[in-house]
């Protein structure tokens, strides 16, 4: 009788045992999954944060990647699958383009903005948080729809004047802003009112970068398309022997293009190619055909601001 008594209790601690064994298995099961479920809202949180929203309609319907996670198990490693955020695209930003020639005084002429003029637009600029792009900025947003920043803006310079180095580089440095200038080769070291070869290596290491005007600034729809490309890749490979370098980008004398111009530009090895048309320009625009702003200097810094905002 006390046997059996011994054989029961004994049958009753085994059962007693096992049930807390497996209460213990079943509870590690479901914080293991919680923790599992916890690590991966963390990182799609993450990627949330990294991430500008987007409207739908700017977000490409291409297929979702994805990304593998280890997730120590400490006696296993599980791969857990998270989704990556789809390519997206920005809006189609309208950017201005400013043309300058001249930074000096001259009365009457309207292309000759005088240095305090143009200080004090630049000063506006910087106070109002525009950023200027590089030409390669702007290609890349042209092509790819690269990020530009906000209140982005591309201030460009045509034939090289010297006044550009004296006058307009030391105003672009103080203020932190980037520009290019359009330079008719032929005037390089040749004629003293125009820049020479140390002002042009010396600004295009400084963000004020140098592209072609031609090699004498002509009238590209009153001669043949050959002289179009010889004109057009004579200027380019000076430039580049100047500077070593990749010259990508031309503007045309007097803005003159048409289909032959355009068709000449390419062919001569350039990326983009600006006009003095009138507008701002977006990724829809010919790249090359992109139209500037003349900035005259008979215009006051009120009618100067209102020339940066696109006309609705």
């Amino acid at each position: 009788m006390n046997l059996n008594k011994k054989s029961f209790i004994i049958i009753i601690l085994v059962l007693l045992i096992g049930s807390v064994g497996l209460i213990y298995k079943v509870a590690r099961l479901i914080n293991h999954s919680e923790i599992n479920n916890s690590e991966i809202n963390n990182i799609n949180a993450l990627n949330e944060k990294k991430t500008p929203k987007v409207n739908s309609e700017d977000e490409k319907s291409t297929p979702k990647q994805t990304i593998e996670l280890g997730i120590d198990d400490s006696s296993k490693i599980e791969k857990k699958v998270v989704e990556v955020v789809p390519i997206f695209h920005v809006h189609n930003s309208k950017i201005p383009i400013l043309m300058y020639h001249s930074i000096s005084y001259e009365k009457g002429n309207t292309a000759r903005i005088p240095k305090e003029k143009f200080k004090e637009q630049m000063k506006y600029l910087k106070d109002n948080k525009y950023t200027t792009l590089t030409v390669d900025e702007l290609y890349s947003y042209m092509q790819t729809g690269k990020l530009v920043p906000i209140k982005p803006i591309v201030i460009t310079f045509d034939d090289g004047y010297k006044d550009n180095y004296t006058n307009a580089y030391p105003i672009l440095k103080e203020f932190g802003l980037k520009a290019t200038v359009f330079v008719i080769t032929n005037t390089i070291d040749t004629e003293k009112n125009y820049l020479t070869s140390n002002e042009i290596r010396s600004m295009d290491s400084n963000n004020m970068r140098i592209a072609s005007h031609t090699t004498a600034h002509e009238q590209l729809d009153k001669i043949s398309y050959s002289d179009n490309v010889k004109t057009m890749t004579a200027s380019k490979a000076k430039l580049e022997k100047i500077l070593g370098r990749n010259i990508n980008y031309f503007a045309y004398p007097y803005g003159v293009n048409n289909d032959s111009t355009r068709k000449a530009a390419k062919e001569s090895g350039y990326k983009l190619a600006f006009s003095t048309q009138y507008g701002w320009i977006d990724k829809d625009d010919n790249i090359y055909s992109l139209g500037r702003i003349f900035v005259s200097s008979n215009l006051n810094l009120e009618q100067f601001k209102a020339k940066l905002n696109p006309k609705k």
